[in-house]
């Protein structure tokens, strides 16, 4: 099955900056209490480039200082004349031999042996927390957890403090999560109508439940809230779209789905620099393109990237399907956040001109357009010139949705279709892009309304989440969460079914708005290009100062 960005209770995490400090809700804790002993590695990206995804029946751990694996393994043997000590440490099914040799030597090993005076077994290979950027983690502690604390955003320092690598913490600000049942446990799988912060910015998201599985003729879901703020979902229901296997069926933002047959990725792929970013935008899968951390810098030349992607084009093509899997990241849901509380006290203003379709809503819509926060244009070579020829949608940062947009390609001259993206620094991470060239033909799904669904109180939500009709479910505090199952309807024969949850409506986060309205600093980013941007690539800078420097007073 094709991965999203982040898998069961994974988070993606991001290094960026080398502090030696973890913080979690407000309370220094080491990293084995952040992580625990029950914390899966999936995966691991190291600075070098190099890429570990490690199987299901063997996922790395984090001890110590490294993440260690059996996956990472060779075959070790030693004479028992050379051993001074040997210890057997169990946990669980696992079992793992530490040998002090008597030169002062220490090997780890797993499927442990003695035979003819020798200790046979396969060492753990490890990867030291020095030398990664990403890892991809899966916590689990038992039935509660989808709540807050499997939420965290998780990301290593490179600096070590204490003897000890630390991690930080830090949570998103925006929307609800949505966590399926795989047959075993609650899967985290998406995370509906992000940047939606007040009504008259809800929208309707189709978001594919990949982990969603069919258990006794039902498919079970939980909405939870894990941010600090009011989550009001309007509708959650389901579909089923039952296809060849061959076939990939992806949503567009309007909720049509289309066929893709051969979604090809692109021949060549680079940013302003040139360099090479085809690695991170191939194909569905762990990695993903985002700035480089040394480059949010509020000194830069340009305040937006600008990236190419390449791609054949046959003769005579006049539309193409544009398969985008990308959301922003979180700096950009944090900065949400931010922004909103320079209203000041002027907050429930703004938020009244844009649920009234005011004067405040059209001047966001223009500058979202400009700015590319939340919002992406994909701009399309045509003869000599550069044309804007659709949006892409923002969302996440934890989980990205594909999604198709429908673009044409009738006035590209030749057989090479260009495609440009200019995210704004810092706000975006990109996980595949590609194109298809089929006939557009869209498909029928099945529409499942909720057979049983109740909050965490008890109450019967039903109604509240039947329809997108102005009526509500809403989850005012952090740690609300309701249950939810429906009937499975009958499949075709042959082929496979994906499941959509169709998402209606928007938060409410809880601010500190205080003092003054800062006018002037608004009043510029209105009317001043890339000015919020080089705003929040200064907050970030100072952030991870004033974070820096709090780890070197420890």
């Amino acid at each position: 099955m094709a991965r999203k960005i982040t898998g069961c209770f994974t988070l993606l995490f991001f290094i960026w900056f080398e502090i030696a400090c973890v913080i979690y809700e407000k309370n220094k804790i080491t990293v084995e209490q952040a992580v625990g002993s029950n914390t899966e590695v999936l995966a691991v990206a190291k600075k070098s480039g190099e890429y570990f995804e490690f199987p299901k029946h063997a996922p790395g751990r984090i001890v110590g200082d490294s993440v260690v694996s059996p996956y990472l393994k060779s075959d070790f043997v030693i004479d028992l004349a050379d051993v001074e000590k040997k210890e057997m440490e169990i946990n669980g099914r696992d079992q793992t031999t530490t040998i002090t040799t008597k030169d002062g030597k220490t090997i780890k090993l797993k499927l442990a042996y003695e035979k003819d005076g020798k200790i046979y077994g396969q060492t753990m290979t490890s990867i030291p927390l020095s030398q990664v950027e990403m890892l991809w983690v899966r916590k689990v502690n038992g039935p509660l957890t989808f709540l807050a604390s499997a939420s965290a955003i998780i990301g290593v320092a490179a600096g070590i403090y204490a003897g000890l690598y630390l991690i930080w913490i830090l949570t998103k600000e925006s929307c609800p999560f949505i966590y399926s049942f795989d047959g075993e446990r609650y899967v985290f799988d998406a995370e509906p109508y992000g940047g939606a912060i007040c009504e008259g910015l809800k929208r309707t998201e189709w978001c594919e439940l990949e982990n969603l599985k069919e258990v006794d003729g039902r498919y079970k879901l939980r909405l939870t809230n894990e941010v600090d703020e009011t989550q009001y979902t309007d509708e959650l229901t389901l579909v089923a779209v039952d296809h060849p296997a061959e076939i990939l069926v992806v949503p567009d933002e309007k909720g049509t789905f289309h066929r893709l047959a051969k979604p090809a990725p692109p021949v060549r792929a680079y940013d302003q620099n040139g360099r090479d970013i085809s690695p991170q935008v191939q194909k569905k899968d762990w990695i993903y393109w985002k700035t480089p951390e040394d480059e949010i810098s509020s000194s830069r030349n340009s305040w937006k990237d600008e990236l190419v992607f390449e791609f054949p084009k046959p003769e005579g093509a006049k539309k193409v399907k544009f398969l985008f899997n990308g959301c922003n990241t979180l700096w950009g849901s944090q900065m949400i956040k931010r922004l909103l509380e320079l209203n000041g006290t002027g907050v429930q203003e703004f938020y009244r001109e844009v649920n009234a379709s005011g004067p405040a809503f059209f001047q966001r819509q223009q500058w979202t357009l400009r700015e590319e926060l939340f919002r992406l244009q994909v701009r399309v070579e045509t003869a000599g010139q550069w044309k804007s020829k659709g949006l892409l949608l923002g969302g996440g940062p934890f989980i990205s949705e594909d999604r198709v947009y429908i673009l044409d390609v009738g006035d590209v001259p030749g057989d090479v279709l260009k495609i440009k993206l200019t995210p704004p620094v810092g706000f975006w991470m990109i996980n595949r892009v590609a194109v298809d060239y089929s006939d557009d033909l869209t498909v029928v799904g099945t529409e499942i309304a909720a057979a049983e669904a109740s909050d965490h109180q008890g109450r019967d939500i039903r109604e509240a989440l039947s329809l997108t009709d102005g009526r509500y479910f809403a989850m005012p505090r952090t740690g609300d969460w309701a249950e939810i199952s429906f009937i499975a309807p009958p499949r075709k024969a042959g082929g496979e079914r994906s499941i959509f949850a169709r998402v209606s409506g928007y938060y409410d986060i809880h601010l500190k708005a205080q003092g003054e309205p800062q006018t002037e600093l608004l009043e510029n980013f209105r009317t001043k290009p890339g000015s919020v941007i080089q705003y929040a690539c200064r907050e970030y800078q100072k952030w991870k100062s004033e974070m820096g420097s709090g780890a070197a007073a420890r």
